[in-house]
């Protein structure tokens, strides 16, 4: 009879949830909320008001795991206590609409955060209170499980913790959807680098909508990157990935996306480490940076710093964007920018600048370079790739006064759809150049090729005996046998529209730049950086001369 007893009672346990086994079980069910504490749980105590659910837990040497489900459009979890714990999300949609963050753990020591596999779990807080995020931690978030975790702060942060917060290698998918401020905020806590930083080893995480910054790790925080996917979308007068001390990328794939005025790519106010991964950042703005490397003077609370160390990896950087003032000083847009020294040993660097006044890189102290492996390259047209949906690809070779150019290094080729800067010239030898060449129509569209002459600052009309039409994946050319584009170098000074003459023609279009407050370096004819009624004089005396 024992054997019965016993056998049955192992039956119902297996039978039992899981979390019946130790696990206190929260599910949110629109107005209301059920905790179910089970016995093998002590020193657990909650509290249940409609869907606002508190739980306190006094235990000093067990650590309990709380599973949380179920849905709710005004409802909030609050655990506190003194000990580490396991916050299970396990499919559970929970918006906070009368005050306060959706999930608030005020716990001071390690939180293991749960994705249950296969759920997706959505949290939002109210858009009133004090609370500093949507999903807040006193204490210190590890993140795991294959699950999905979709965060909106509509107050401050999405995601905030005290102290550090990590992803670890088997972290599934993250979405910071909106924050009215940082994406995701650690910090705050000790100021100690130890204690404040922000690492991902794994997981994907994406962040967009966001006030602040993606991601910020405060108070002398770091911010360490050793895998895993980061797609970080940024916007006015803020940073992507932002630390107060050294930001370190040893691996994983990132894609940074920076529009707007004084905003950074990456940014560390002390160092920035490059040793691994696959880096891309898109700058489009005023005075904005893709890296700044940051430095103080001696009289700052964090002394030095400011270098970039790139040892590895591969970094491409796009920059496009024109000069702001900013505490009296003129800043430019800048794909690299370091305060101090800039040390490249290793890895692939290709940082291109598109604009009059963008600036591939400014270093303020000593620049050591592998030169082949570090490649800049400024370009005086503006193009974002990323804004097309269609391309085709051109094979060409230039010509000047019927002789083949033996090298590019000062020149730069772009393609044009009226007028509009399409697509730029990759020579890697002077027997031949591949331009990509985007548009947002599938076919039909002229294409017409410029030549800029840094030495001369000059643009000169690429003609050639083909017609160019736009035809989505169409490839014409090959590396053996490309187009040939050609070019003389007495191209008129002041022909704006490029039509060989120099007419009132060219003082329209100079007022239609102006018009359109653009900066295109054809109407600059003066060539002070600047589109302006001087031009206009410059054209007027160029027609007198030639007796127009």
């Amino acid at each position: 009879m024992k054997r019965i007893i016993a056998a049955v009672a192992l039956l119902a346990c297996l039978a039992s949830p899981v979390w019946a086994q130790g696990t206190v079980n929260i599910v949110f069910n629109g107005t209301t909320a059920k905790v179910t504490i089970p016995s093998s749980v002590t020193g657990v105590t909650s509290s249940v008001s409609g869907a606002n659910v508190t739980i306190l837990s006094t235990t000093t040497a067990d650590e309990y795991t709380y599973r949380v489900s179920g849905s709710s459009d005004n409802g909030q979890l609050v655990i506190s206590g003194n000990y580490k714990l396991t916050l299970q999300l396990a499919g559970v949609t929970l918006t906070n609409s009368s005050g306060g963050p959706a999930i608030d753990v005020e716990c001071g020591k390690r939180v293991a955060v749960e994705l249950v596999d296969g759920t997706v779990n959505t949290l939002c807080d109210s858009e009133q209170g004090a609370q500093k995020a949507a999903l807040y931690f006193s204490g210190h978030p590890e993140f795991k499980g294959g699950g999905t975790l979709n965060v909106t702060g509509r107050l401050k942060h999405a995601i905030c913790s005290k102290e550090y917060l990590e992803l670890k290698a088997s972290t599934g998918t993250i979405n910071v959807l909106g924050a009215v401020s940082d994406g995701i905020h650690c910090g705050k806590g000790k100021v100690n680098n130890e204690h404040n930083y922000f690492q991902m080893k794994g997981g994907t995480l994406n962040i967009q909508n966001v006030g602040g910054d993606c991601i910020d790790s405060d108070d002398y925080g770091v911010v360490r990157i050793e895998d895993g996917t980061l797609s970080l979308n940024v916007t006015d007068d803020a940073t992507a990935l932002k630390a107060d001390s050294t930001v370190s990328i040893s691996g994983g794939r990132l894609n940074i996306s920076v529009r707007g005025i004084d905003s950074k790519g990456v940014k560390a106010n002390y160092a920035v480490d490059i040793s691994g991964g696959e880096t891309d950042i898109l700058v489009i703005g005023d005075g904005s940076k893709g890296i700044k490397a940051k430095g103080y003077d001696t009289g700052s609370t964090v002394l030095g710093g400011g270098s970039l160390n790139i040892s590895g990896g591969t970094l491409n950087i796009e920059a496009q964007g024109g000069s702001i003032i900013v505490e009296g000083d003129t800043t430019k847009c800048i794909g690299i920018s370091a305060d101090a020294n800039l040390q490249h040993t290793g890895g692939n660097v290709n940082v291109v600048a598109m604009g009059q006044e963008t600036v591939p890189c400014n270093v303020n102290g000593t620049e050591q370079v592998v030169a082949a492996q570090f490649q800049t390259k400024w370009l005086p047209w503006m193009m974002n790739a990323r804004d097309y949906q269609y391309d085709m690809t051109v094979y060409v070779v230039v010509y000047a006064d019927g002789t083949q150019l033996t090298s590019y290094d000062r020149v730069a080729v772009g393609a044009f759809i009226d007028n509009e800067c399409v697509g730029y010239g990759e020579f890697e030898t002077a027997d031949y150049g591949c331009v990509r060449i985007r548009s947002n129509e599938n076919s039909q569209q002229p294409i017409t090729f410029r030549l800029y002459d840094y030495d001369e600052k000059h643009t000169y009309l690429l003609t050639s005996n083909t017609d160019y039409i736009f035809s989505s994946g169409l490839v014409r050319g090959k590396p053996g046998t490309p187009f040939p584009l050609r070019y003389n170098r007495g191209g008129k000074k002041g022909d704006v529209n490029l039509d060989g003459n120099v007419d009132v023609a060219d003082i329209s279009s100079i007022l239609t730049v102006m018009a359109n407050s653009t900066n295109d370096v054809l109407a600059d004819v003066n060539e002070d950086g600047k589109v302006d009624v001087a031009d206009i004089s410059t054209v007027l005396t160029v027609m007198a001369s030639d007796g127009n």
